[in-house]
């Protein structure tokens, strides 16, 4: 009895969903309206995120084909680099990026937990281990991400429930987080943003939100909870932030971009004439001043809007 009843709910809980989601009753969601710009299709097999190099080039984690797609601001093809193994420029199923101000980039290269370095041209420069303390799994790097302050490096280690924090020549420094639900633990940490003031957000996917935290770990607010209606979230997979401090999730099964103040509080979600913009498992997210990037995994593509709101 007890299964069925929960099968039922499951199917009645996808059912509000899609009611609550539907363009027809869009109109009761807060929009932050945004207009298409173009879309970018490189033939990358379900890529996970981007970021983008001092000069405007795009750069895509096309992981299962285990290398990186570089093609210019307006989506045009330059070059791409990667392939399967573990040697010098070598990944096994890499999903983050970040890129620093001087044009390093670096990759999470999740398979074979390590991060790799690469000149803007995808020349092989460095790599390091990002290690596993005692009783902990093989570390499973799934983000990184680039901080002026200190030249940190943060990396979400996804299977081991934390954020450990590096130098950028990699040399270890820190490390925040445990399994857990309680503010500052995680269940299964996955992109990572930074702000003006290089605070930390993290996309804690199966507590289903995105925790704020100081540059050394200090957890300052909780954002999203989990839920069928708007401001809530079901799968968060990706997160970015505007200058005007506001916080893009994308919700991966949901289909929908929600926006928050850095707080926590609700403002509304991306839309298109006032109705409900939708993605096809939206991931990793780009901003550019008014400009926002989404890879949309199962669509193979980036899309390119501008914030209008």
């Amino acid at each position: 009895m007890i299964k069925k009843r929960f099968i039922s709910g499951f199917f009645f809980l996808i059912a509000i969903l899609s009611v609550l989601f539907a363009p027809s009753v869009s109109p009761a969601v807060e929009c932050i309206n945004t207009r298409s710009l173009f879309e970018i299709k490189p033939n990358a097999d379900q890529p996970s995120d981007l970021a983008i190099g001092p000069n405007g080039d795009i750069y895509l984690v096309d992981g299962v084909n285990n290398r990186i797609i570089v093609v210019n601001k307006r989506g045009k093809w330059k070059f791409s680099f990667g392939r399967w193994g573990t040697g010098k420029g070598q990944f096994k199923q890499p999903v983050g990026i970040d890129i620093s101000d001087n044009g390093k980039v670096f990759i999470a290269d999740t398979g074979n937990h390590r991060v790799q370095v690469f000149d803007p041209k995808g020349n092989f420069l460095y790599m390091f281990t990002v290690n596993s303390g005692k009783g902990e799994r093989p570390s499973d790097p799934v983000d990184v991400l680039v901080s002026k302050l200190k030249n940190y490096l943060y990396i979400s280690d996804n299977d081991n429930h934390k954020i450990k924090v590096y130098k950028q020549n990699g040399t270890f420094e820190f490390e925040w987080g445990k399994q857990g639900e309680q503010y500052g633990e995680f269940r299964y940490p996955g992109i990572l943003a930074i702000n003006q003031f290089n605070e930390i957000f993290v996309v804690d996917v199966l507590n289903t939100r995105v925790q704020k935290f100081d540059p050394f770990g200090k957890f300052i607010a909780d954002i999203g909870s989990w839920g069928v209606l708007p401001g809530n979230l079901f799968r968060p997979k990706g997160v970015a932030v505007d200058g005007k401090s506001r916080v893009f999730i994308s919700d991966s099964y949901m289909g929908v971009i929600q926006v928050f103040t850095d707080m926590g509080r609700f403002i509304g979600a991306l839309c298109k004439k006032g109705t409900l913009r939708k993605f096809n498992t939206p991931v990793g997210m780009f901003i550019d001043n008014n400009k926002l990037l989404v890879v949309e995994m199962r669509s193979n593509k980036i899309t390119v809007l501008k914030i209008l709101d």
